[in-house]
């Protein structure tokens, strides 16, 4: 997997408001609308990608940076979302990172924990799939550093 920086990922990228750009990529059709329905209520601007490849073009075409990466750990055809994660980050280091998965860090195959271990804490999340709307929106909120908005989680 290789990605091209785009003009918007040579350089960091500052938001004129608090609209954020996330990019969801999981394989699984259902998270991916689960994820969505979750958010979009929020108004961020919402990319969903099923593969490694797919993420990588909605992030070198993406013209308004990326803020927030959701990825599951476990993707098809020998990629993980610790391995994007790491890779988009190699171009934005201020991307923050929301790592999903059945599993836990302590079960991740050995490559995934080293890789995991390497992104600063303050940068990244690990939520444990199955997780409540709630646990998703704190987490979100906390890693793009926007106020909770109570009403969100009703």
């Amino acid at each position: 997997m290789t990605v091209k920086a785009s003009p918007t990922t040579k350089t960091e990228h500052h938001k004129k408001s608090d609209v954020s750009t996330i990019l969801i990529l999981d394989d699984e059709a259902a998270v991916r609308r689960r994820l969505r329905s979750t958010l979009a209520p929020l108004g961020h601007v919402l990319l969903e990608a099923a593969t490694a490849e797919e993420a990588v073009r909605c992030f070198e075409e993406t013209d308004s940076g990326l803020d927030l990466l959701i990825a599951d750990v476990h993707l098809p055809m020998g990629t993980s979302g610790v391995r994007v994660a790491l890779e988009f980050r190699s171009l934005l280091p201020r991307l923050r990172i929301l790592l999903i998965s059945g599993f836990p860090p302590s079960l991740w195959d050995d490559q995934d924990a080293a890789e995991w271990s390497e992104i600063p804490s303050d940068s990244v999340i690990t939520l444990k799939k199955p997780f409540r709307a709630a646990d998703l929106l704190q987490a979100v909120a906390r890693l793009i550093g926007i106020p909770l908005v109570s009403t969100a989680l009703a």
